[in-house]
């Protein structure tokens, strides 16, 4: 096995996670004001079973079948920023509306499950990394699996940087912190419904 491949995939995924798109900017809203215990009931009743029933799947696909993945994007990519636009504005106004109400943000499996499928950033960046992950010439289920295992690793470790971040965030911006998810998240949307346009155009 090429350890230098192997390093290639696990850069792939240090860069997909450390851009905060609107699953850390969520998980950051939910987490900032929970306690340490509550945070890993959190982590272990929602992110941790979305990750293995909906990201590890994801990953395994996109090496399995990583040129039809592409090819069906280029079909329902226009679609799929849509959506993924409309459900995050959802989840931003969610967001305000549980500060107006003065209650800590729920983020569930449903809603956490939700941005994973809709995200054109995983439809259209899992299968870049899933061609680096072919190189290793091991056969499909190796592939596949160092591909997905690498990435529940690393998204794990994300999970709690993020947590700590969000922490911090919330001490240093205090009551402002849910007016900056929300514009955050409503940023993210209208860059999707942008790219929806130029993919049509």
């Amino acid at each position: 096995m090429d350890i230098n491949i192997v390093n290639k995939i696990v850069l792939f995924w240090v860069i997909f996670f450390i851009t905060p798109g609107p699953v850390w900017l969520s998980v950051m809203e939910v987490t900032r004001n929970l306690s340490f215990a509550k945070i890993w009931t959190f982590f272990f009743k929602i992110f941790l079973p979305v990750n293995l029933s909906i990201q590890v799947p994801q990953a395994i696909i996109c090496v399995i079948f990583v040129e039809y993945i592409l090819n069906i994007f280029s079909d329902v990519g226009f679609w799929l920023y849509v959506s993924s636009g409309l459900y995050i504005i959802y989840l931003a106004f969610k967001v305000m509306n549980s500060k107006q109400l003065n209650i800590n943000s729920q983020l569930g499996f449903i809603n956490l499950a939700m941005v994973m499928l809709l995200s054109p950033k995983i439809w259209l960046l899992f299968p870049s990394g899933a061609v680096i992950a072919i190189q290793l010439q091991q056969g499909m289920l190796i592939n596949s699996a160092l591909f997905a295992s690498s990435m529940l690793i690393i998204s794990i470790l994300m999970f709690f940087i993020y947590v700590v971040i969000g922490k911090i965030g919330a001490k240093l911006l205090k009551d402002n912190f849910t007016y900056l998810t929300f514009v955050l998240l409503i940023l993210f949307a209208l860059f999707l419904f942008y790219e929806a346009i130029d993919l049509a155009n």
